[in-house]
């Protein structure tokens, strides 16, 4: 009997176990699918990077092997175009789900500097502070500040990123080479002098007003610096960053420790220097144990810029000028060039152009588990496309009214297909406004700022290049493809 009774006891304990094992592993696989759910993102949008810049398109004269790396262990698209052919029409586009040319004060010279994007719309980082991520944008703004008018540098810089969405703002208030010449946090500028009065400076005076000028050359590793310490506080949390590094924008002042190290001059070194930021946020990703949790999206806002800025290599404030680095900034972009550099590789022109140089760029997605390691797709994806797809990922309803032209591609992220998948896209330039659909793209200048009876239509598959105009020997190709884009611009939303 004891002996029976101790079977029967074991039995009970036995089976206690298993169920024990049964409910931990449930428990593991749904606690495994709540991460999966609330992936970290980071956003790294580089400044006036060409398709040709980075070694994995193609770079022969520049190395970018964590960029690279990124994309052996995830997805690149050979596809990929942006908004605008300019920073902030495609910056506008990223964060709104809306073509550039809805907004007039980007189709027009109108915009004094106030905030573009209204506080009521929902953006990109809205989403995911919805959802209860922490939200940073961090790097070059340029879309910005204050309700009317020029901004008031000196004072409160409100509205700005902190009132769409982001915990948290640290970024170049324009552009690396801008005459505010500091950084905004949050709602200031950083570092005002309590007892000068702010003034910008000119071509003939620094900056008044500031405690401390940005120094030309320091300021990409501020602003990755700002990244890590950022991840670093909440890695106990869901996190969204907008990293914008103002890497390859002139000024084009790489820092000490990169100078020298490209075959492309002190264009490619600067982007060599960018390639080690990536580098040393994956590498954080690593040490926090986050890498298989979070999203990292690699791309640019336009096209490379193919001569050297009017401004470049002036007004400089440099920790370390050695190598000549001052004199190097102003002919940069043309001394890459002459070394054989192609920084939007066979695309027609680039940056500011209408024509493939100034949209087509890089894009790299990497998600360990999620996304196919090693993967290339020919899927067409806009820079207005993120906010359907953060919709989707968070499993949200896409937020009606707004994201007016944006398509998700989240079965590029979690092989899960969408209703509305994108199958053209409308482009804005200074010059003209373009559309693509399959093969064709039509580039009509009736809706430059200064607009010229002219139009023209290419087959991108035949002449990637843009070399032979077919509106003449093709018309009705070229009616279709212009009522297209007047009904998508006339009606207010392409989706």
């Amino acid at each position: 009997m004891n002996s029976m009774r101790s079977e029967k006891v074991k039995g009970k304990e036995m089976g206690l176990y298993k169920r024990f094992l049964i409910t931990s592993v449930i428990g593991m696989v749904v606690c495994s699918g709540a991460a999966a759910e609330t992936p970290n993102v980071i956003l790294i949008m580089a400044d006036d990077l060409g398709y040709g810049d980075i070694s994995c398109y193609g770079a022969k004269l520049i190395s970018t092997p964590n960029i690279d790396k990124l994309a052996r262990q995830g997805l690149r698209s050979e596809n990929y175009y942006s908004a605008g052919s300019v920073c902030t029409p495609t910056r506008y586009s990223v964060l709104t789900g809306r073509y550039p040319f809805r907004k007039k004060e980007i189709t027009t010279d109108q915009w004094k500097g106030y905030a573009l994007i209204e506080s009521e719309r929902t953006t990109l980082a809205n989403l995911f502070k919805r959802q209860g991520y922490k939200t940073a944008a961090v790097g070059k703004w340029h879309l910005g500040y204050g309700s009317e008018g020029v901004p008031d540098w000196g004072g409160v810089l409100k509205p700005g990123p902190n009132e769409l969405g982001f915990d948290y703002h640290w970024g170049l208030p324009r552009n690396h080479n801008d005459n505010i010449r500091g950084y905004v946090e949050n709602h200031r500028l950083h570092g005002l002098d309590p007892d000068t009065p702010f003034k910008t400076a000119s071509d003939t005076e620094r900056v008044q007003g500031l405690l401390q000028e940005r120094l030309d050359d320091e300021v990409n590793a501020v602003l990755t610096g700002k990244v890590v310490d950022f991840i670093r506080a909440n890695q106990e949390n869901p996190f969204f960053v907008y990293f914008t590094p103002t890497i390859a924008h002139t000024h084009i002042t790489p820092n000490v420790r990169f100078r020298g190290t490209s075959k492309a001059g002190q264009y490619g070194d600067f982007i060599q220097e960018l390639d080690h930021y990536v580098g040393e946020i994956m590498n954080l990703l690593d040490e926090l144990k986050l890498t298989d949790n979070t999203l990292i999206i690699f791309t640019s806002d336009n096209g490379g810029q193919l001569n050297d800025h009017s401004s470049a290599g002036k007004g400089l404030k440099l920790a370390d000028e050695s190598g000549d680095v001052a004199l190097k900034s102003r002919t940069a972009k043309k001394d890459a060039r002459k070394m054989g550099h192609k920084t939007n590789l066979d695309w027609r022109e680039g940056k500011a152009s209408p024509y493939q140089g100034g949209f087509r760029l890089p894009f790299i997605v990497r998600w360990p588990g999620r996304v196919d390691a090693g993967t290339t797709s020919a899927k067409l994806i806009n820079s207005a496309d993120y906010l359907a797809t953060c919709a989707d990922l968070l499993e949200l309803d896409f937020p009606e009214p707004y994201g007016e032209d944006s398509f998700s591609f989240v079965e590029l992220l979690t092989g899960e297909q969408v209703d509305q998948p994108r199958t053209n896209v409308a482009l804005h330039s200074g010059k003209a406004r373009c559309y693509v659909e399959g093969d064709w793209k039509v580039i009509d200048f009736n809706y430059g700022r200064k607009p010229k009876k002219k139009v023209e239509l290419y087959n991108l598959r035949n002449d990637p290049a843009e070399l032979k105009n077919l509106a003449k020997s093709n018309p009705e190709r070229l009616k279709a493809m212009q009522d297209k884009l007047r009904q998508i611009s006339k009606q207010g939303r392409s989706r």
